[in-house]
């Protein structure tokens, strides 16, 4: 698991896309948080909290992760490498893991300028306000299950085809319809008090309970169960490829 992790990290690195899609994510979102105005804004939201970031960066990883991730398996294919990599005495279910992994441990390094954030908000916080730390662990616990959820998301719908860009496309569509999907079709309100229940089914609904500051174990179990069940769907799509 750890050598295909290793592997999956020098590869992104060892390119100048890879730099390039880390530097094009702290850039967008620096000028949402500290210079577009708007709702994100930092400055202008009034209020010493980072609820704009974390409300904000499931949308900015929606489209930036299915970069990292397009190239897990695609690459492999179109290289020829992948039947090599799967003849290795390691299991379908290690690799997937480890590739897994990889994007995930790329999805932090994104998130890193958190810390950067909140040291800037405590700068702009008045005499004896102080941050309050059980939202920003809910919040973050729930950022981070969203990443590996996009992570294994990735992975799956790049096992499906060696064309990165459609691996690439393939992961926005897959992971707008998952984040949002549930929440956007109770929005009409066309399905009377069952609206309730698919917003709380959606991804952003149950990530907004976590935002909110409410660190609900369910919605933690409920998050954990869409990252196995990704992987394990990543699983059955390579083991199919080898028959």
């Amino acid at each position: 698991m750890w050598q295909i992790f290793g592997k999956d990290i020098k590869q992104f690195f060892g390119s100048f896309n890879g730099i390039l899609t880390l530097m094009a994510f702290a850039v967008v979102a620096g000028l949402f948080f500290w210079y577009l105005e708007g709702p994100y804004n930092l400055l202008f939201s009034g209020f010493a909290d980072l609820t704009p970031v974390f409300r904000l960066l499931p949308w900015l990883l929606i489209f930036v992760l299915p970069a990292v991730s397009m190239r897990s398996f695609s690459e492999e294919y179109r290289a020829g490498t992948a039947e090599l990599l799967l003849t290795k005495p390691v299991s379908t279910s290690r690799i997937i893991a480890g590739k897994i992994a990889a994007v995930f441990f790329i999805g932090l390094l994104m998130i890193l300028p958190l810390g950067i954030y909140l040291l800037g908000l405590k700068a702009l916080m008045m005499p004896g306000e102080r941050i309050d730390r059980g939202i920003i662990l809910a919040a973050l616990t729930g950022l981070l299950l969203l990443i590996a959820i996009f992570s294994a998301t990735g992975v799956w719908v790049s096992s499906l085809t060696r064309n990165q860009t459609g691996a690439y496309l393939g992961g926005v569509f897959v992971l707008f319809l998952l984040y949002y999907g549930f929440y956007g079709l109770a929005s009409f309100q066309w399905v009377g008090s069952a609206d309730y229940f698919l917003r709380r089914l959606s991804l952003a609904g149950v990530y907004e309970r976590l935002t909110g500051g409410l660190m609900d174990w369910n919605a933690v179990a409920y998050l954990l169960f869409w990252v196995l069940l990704f992987g394990w769907l990543g699983v059955l799509s390579v083991n199919k490829r080898q028959k």
